[in-house]
């Protein structure tokens, strides 16, 4: 039942962070950041030199989208590892029993449709 738990935590743990460090979003942003570099580097009406400077453009702020993200998507699954960390440390759970458990087919597929079901619902 602990590792139940344990693994619990860990899934609605993620969740909640992604949710709360806006990384849906911002990779959203990203995408359409990339498009709108792949226009620009489809105008035949843009001429080289603009093609470059917009292109430096984002480019730059496609790098600083990535270390962002970067940063926030290890804090999301980070934090709970942590608190898990601690919870073995303390002699409260076996994180091999929460690690084995998560690796069946059962709890990931239930993992998976909790995911999509927290998304659908707290984006709607």
């Amino acid at each position: 039942m602990t590792s139940l738990f344990g693994a619990a935590l860990l899934v609605i743990g993620v969740i909640a962070l992604i949710k709360a460090f806006g990384l849906f979003p911002r990779a959203l942003q990203v995408v359409r950041t990339s498009r709108s570099a792949l226009e620009v580097m489809n105008d035949p009406y843009c001429g080289d030199d603009r093609k470059e400077s917009l292109l430096q453009g984002y480019s730059l702020s496609l790098l600083k989208a990535f270390v962002d993200l970067l940063i926030r998507g290890t804090g999301a699954i980070a934090i709970p590892v942590g608190l898990l960390w601690m919870l073995q440390f303390a002699g409260l759970l076996s994180l091999e029993a929460v690690w084995d458990l998560m690796r069946s087919w059962e709890f990931l597929l239930g993992g998976i449709i909790a995911a999509i079901a927290a998304f659908w619902f707290l984006e709607n």
